[in-house]
């Protein structure tokens, strides 16, 4: 084995965060391939996925006993996080980058440069990472498949709660989030009227409200003792919608905050008090 290694590392996700793979191609300093690797690694986000590939194949070049490697990756700001060129500001990258930092003392050398994607080795590389995923892709569709053979599985098609004024909360979901009534039915039993709302394209989770028409009492509890936590929304503008929400009265517990490198949330109330936490992703 040679004493200068190659090696070419990409890593992906398929939601930025979601189903995230890696890959790396070793080869000689003439262009010999050595090895080819590949791995599905769960819910990553793209730059976390990067860290993943490069320390994936600077593994390899330990084993191989390497004293001299030259790393390309496709992702600058992870190529000029790891030459020290930018700071890590994302807890989670931080700990990657030292992970990867831990590993210089295995080599005499070591250099990461930034290549584009249309690099055949790096092109290379990233076809493997999405080779992965499909067959991960494929893999979990036969399990649910399977899953929902037998009984066993399902998926998550509504959240319930219970309102004080069914039309005021259909206004305040439509208002502000575009909900549409998707169907309303009449529950004699319990004397109640129940609504489901949902987006106009029909992708997320329906919205369930109840109406008890007999109740005479409607308290919230306070946060800390409900059972309930919250329900989730994604919005394009989370500063605008605040802002909105905030010249209609409507309760604003938690302004806007950076929450990690790709989502910024907020926390509001609905005319009930129930909390929702609004989600902008980057």
């Amino acid at each position: 084995m040679s004493q200068r290694l190659i090696l070419y590392s990409d890593g992906g996700a398929r939601g930025n965060p979601g189903p995230a793979a890696i890959a790396y191609v070793a080869t000689t300093e003439d262009g010999a391939t050595l090895k080819e690797d590949s791995r599905f690694i769960g819910n990553h986000t793209n730059n976390q996925a990067e860290y993943h590939a490069v320390l994936l194949a600077l593994k390899y070049a330990v084993d191989q006993k390497a004293q001299e490697v030259t790393c390309y990756l496709d992702s600058e700001l992870v190529a000029k996080q790891l030459r020290g060129e930018y700071s890590v500001k994302n807890p989670e990258l931080q700990q990657l980058n030292s992970q990867v930092k831990g590993l210089f003392g295995c080599f005499k050398k070591i250099r990461f440069v930034n290549l584009p994607r249309s690099n055949p080795m790096i092109s290379r590389a990233d076809e493997l990472v999405n080779i992965t995923l499909d067959a991960e892709a494929r893999k979990a569709s036969r399990i649910l498949q399977k899953s929902k053979a037998i009984g066993e599985g399902g998926r998550f098609v509504h959240a319930s709660i219970r309102t004080s004024n069914l039309q005021r909360s259909i206004d305040f979901y439509s208002k502000y989030f575009g909900l549409k009534v998707v169907r309303r039915h009449r529950i004699e039993a319990s004397n109640a009227e129940i609504v489901f709302m949902q987006d106009p394209e029909g992708e997320g989770c329906m919205l369930e409200l109840t109406f008890y028409l007999d109740q005479k009492e409607f308290l919230q509890p306070e946060y800390e003792k409900r059972l309930f936590d919250h329900l989730g929304f994604s919005v394009k503008d989370i500063n605008a919608v605040v802002e909105e929400m905030k010249r209609a009265g409507v309760v604003v517990t938690d302004e806007p905050k950076r929450f990690s490198e790709h989502a910024t949330i907020a926390f509001v109330e609905d005319p009930d008090g129930t909390l929702i936490e609004l989600i902008e992703h980057d």
